[in-house]
């Protein structure tokens, strides 16, 4: 996940590109920062990468040197005109996903109007430049990083009050209600191959008006035979991670995408995470967390869809640990994509990883 996007033209700008790059590995993780449309992998789809990196990304960079607007092509003309330039690609989807587009001028370059530009970035002109100067550099770089520091830094999370006990109490009686329903659900998808094992449906478990929403996969055997979501190992990992940012489960409310158990420890097939969602669908409109936190691809997906997120189409390697915001019907909400904790199980190496992002969690609490 590249959190900063630098979009620039080789030929108008390297020099200058390469000391900004420099300097923002100071204050950034190097993996924060996308730059080179050249480090792509050869046979990749060009456009399909851009697009996703430009969505992944929270600050966008237009380098804007002094051949930018007249830069041409072999054949004479002008490169911003062409469809297939990439440095117009990225510029279409940063405006169009309504991205932090940075305009940052070098070389002395001068902002370019809207009507010198393709119709499709016209909006570009409209957005405040900076300039970075050859005598001033690192003193300018240093008013841009504390610009992008801002911009990364997610708003501050409104605190939940604390429930009074009546509404406490119709939480708990509408949760219960829904368990119900699901455990009487004959048309669910498992529910043959829950009674066949003698299972219970796995609804979740929590505070019932809990802040912090976190939804997994589908319920192993123990969770299916207990009736509880993440015991066993994977359960352990996650209460690990709960207790680096000083929280205890009791205060998360925890559940699943599918909330029964699929036969042979399979993934959950698409007409069960469609039937399985409908309940938890009522959970989030019951609990009304302030952030969701989707563990794993299935989670993740479901949960962007469902809020129509621009990275909806993007894999959880990019967006793990990306903190983002969308509209519910009872307000704003955060959601943190994370990797199951499961992964922790079969890749020692990521616990790093897994423990970076909980850490993001530390507002909400």
């Amino acid at each position: 996940m590249s959190r900063i996007f630098i979009n620039y033209r080789r030929q108008d700008s390297e020099g200058y590109v390469g000391r900004l790059y420099d300097h923002l590995r100071e204050h950034f993780e190097p993996s924060d920062i996308f730059m080179d449309v050249e480090a792509m992998k050869p046979g990749v789809d060009f456009v399909k990468t851009l697009e996703e990196a430009v969505v992944a990304c929270d600050v966008f960079i237009a380098i804007i040197g002094p051949q930018w607007i007249t830069a041409q092509n072999e054949d004479g003309g002008r490169r911003l005109n062409a469809e297939n330039d990439f440095v117009r690609i990225e510029i279409e989807s940063a405006l169009n996903h309504d991205k932090l587009v940075i305009p940052v001028l070098v070389g002395r370059a001068t902002m370019p109007a809207g009507r010198d530009l393709p119709e499709t970035i016209a909006a570009l002109a409209h957005r405040n430049a900076f300039e970075l100067s050859h005598q001033r550099f690192a003193y300018d770089v240093e008013h841009l990083v504390r610009t992008i520091k801002s911009a990364l830094l997610p708003a501050k999370p409104a605190s939940k009050a604390r429930a009074s006990s009546e509404t406490l109490r119709r939480k708990m009686r509408e949760i219960k209600a829904l368990r119900d329903r699901l455990f009487e659900a004959k048309s669910s998808p498992l529910y043959a191959h829950r009674v066949e094992n003698r299972y219970f449906p796995v609804l979740g478990d929590g505070n019932p008006d809990a802040n912090i929403l976190f939804i997994g996969q589908c319920p192993g055997e123990y969770e299916a035979i207990q009736g509880r979501p993440f015991i066993g190992a994977s359960g352990d990992v996650l209460d690990k991670m709960l207790l680096t940012i000083g929280l205890k489960r009791e205060d998360t409310y925890m559940t699943n995408v599918v909330l029964d158990r699929p036969p042979d420890n399979r993934d959950p097939i698409p007409s069960e995470i469609e039937f399985y969602t409908s309940y938890v669908d009522k959970l989030i409109e019951i609990i009304e967390p302030g952030v969701i936190v989707p563990l794993g691809r299935f989670a993740m997906g479901y949960i962007l869809r469902k809020y129509d997120l621009p990275e909806k189409k993007m894999r959880i390697g990019q967006l793990h640990g990306k903190l983002m915001q969308a509209q519910a019907a009872y307000g704003s909400i955060f959601i943190l994509p994370i990797y199951h904790p499961a992964m922790v199980l079969y890749s020692a190496r990521e616990k790093d990883t897994l423990h970076q992002d909980f850490q993001q969690l530390k507002p909400f609490i």
